[in-house]
């Protein structure tokens, strides 16, 4: 038997899905959900169904339902924040340095890459996989950056300050940093 609050569940579910839809399209009034099938429900099924080539009835059959959370699953999926990094690449013998070559490089020029934009003077390094001089020269930026010794070698310590800003910077929203002591906010260099 198909109970009242089971279909208030699965209205909420569809509205969330379709809220979600909205503002990823830009929606300035995205539907707003509440578990009860009203006008602005059915409306915001027959404009999806319109937009994307479904038969437009303002009903959620399973064509419908089934294509709105695949979108829905989409969005969410891009949503995701990237995978913390903590380990330090046990194939490196305790550093990376010029001629290291592999995924731990990969990893290592991505958080390059994350934190370039907050700080001045960083500058983004092609994701090779390989330990250039592009490379040496962005790790020495960072220990500077850190108040490590200026090596151009990851070793453990520079891995674990590069680690922990990747892990910061996906763990909250923007706002401010200390740059040399000073205050700024992220959009400002």
């Amino acid at each position: 038997m198909y109970t009242d609050a089971q279909k208030r569940g699965h209205i909420f579910d569809l509205q969330t899905f379709l809220r979600r839809i909205q503002q990823a399209e830009g929606s300035a009034a995205p539907l707003v959900p509440d578990g009860i099938w009203d006008a602005k429900t059915a409306a915001a099924v027959r404009d999806y169904q319109q937009q994307n080539d479904i038969p437009v009835t303002g009903t959620a059959d399973f064509r419908t339902w089934t294509a709105i959370y695949t979108a829905y699953a989409l969005l969410l999926a891009g949503d995701a924040l990237p995978m913390r990094t903590a380990f330090f690449p046990p194939e490196s013998d305790a550093v990376l340095k010029v001629g290291t070559k592999g995924s731990s490089v990969y990893v290592l020029q991505l958080m390059l890459n994350e934190i370039a934009p907050h700080y001045d003077q960083t500058t983004a390094v092609p994701l090779t996989g390989e330990y250039d001089a592009d490379t040496q020269s962005a790790v020495r930026r960072a220990q500077k950056i850190f108040q490590l010794p200026e090596t151009g070698i990851t070793d453990r310590a520079t891995w674990q300050a590069l680690t922990g800003l990747h892990n910061a910077l996906f763990r909250r929203t923007p706002l401010g940093w200390q740059i040399n002591g000073e205050l700024r906010l992220e959009n400002e260099k």
